[in-house]
């Protein structure tokens, strides 16, 4: 049966907060609307510091264990509330987006996996909090028995043609429906650049 994408959370309209913020972090003197770039940014007179406003860094783990079975969390906090999601949030300072992924599983599922590659690059602009560029690894379970964390209140594996209905941030749409169809996700670039370099070599050698 066809899952439904999500009803999208509904929220008070928010801007991220360096577009309302008032005075420079570098010398405090006030920040005004200025033309930089081609379009209206937070510059402080004083100083010239333009307040950037940029998306934040996320990663999202898409877990197969060996029966081929996806990890989903149930989130209990805002966005979707009550809706499962695959395992994700934002990257640390100090975090390569691989190491977010790990953590992020470990913490919101209780499974330790094993990073196989990244899926999709996905630039989500709708949530709430802030956009966000969202890397989507492609991971192995290497154990552990699913356990919520603490802003989740049930953890679990669900085969791909028996997904839950509910289903936030469009996961359903933009990666889980597309890993239930044969051609949902493209040959990788490097496949592809791979054979040609092999081509290449083979016609060289004497």
């Amino acid at each position: 049966m066809p899952v439904e994408p999500a009803a999208p959370f509904t929220a008070p309209a928010s801007t991220v907060w360096q577009d309302q913020a008032k005075h420079c972090p570098i010398c405090s003197a006030e920040l005004a609307d200025s033309e930089v770039g081609g379009r209206a940014r937070r510059r402080c007179a004083r100083c010239a510091f333009v307040l950037y406003s940029n998306p934040a860094c996320a990663a999202a783990g898409v877990v197969l264990n060996e029966r081929g079975e996806v990890l989903l969390v149930r989130r209990a906090i805002e966005p979707f509330r009550g809706f499962w999601a695959l395992p994700a949030g934002y990257q640390e300072i100090d975090e390569e987006p691989a190491a977010t992924v790990v953590r992020e599983v470990l913490e919101e599922a209780g499974v330790h996996i094993e990073v196989h590659g990244l899926l999709d690059l996905l630039f989500v602009c709708d949530d709430p909090r802030k956009p966000a560029n969202v890397a989507v690894f492609l991971c192995r379970s290497l154990g552990g028995e699913p356990r919520p964390g603490e802003e989740e209140s049930e953890a679990a594996w669900f085969p791909l043609d028996r997904l839950p209905a509910e289903i936030g941030f469009d996961n359903y749409p933009r990666i889980l429906g597309r890993l239930r169809e044969s051609a949902g996700y493209p040959e990788s670039p490097w496949s592809r650049l791979r054979r040609l370099l092999d081509r290449a070599q083979r016609r060289e050698a004497p």
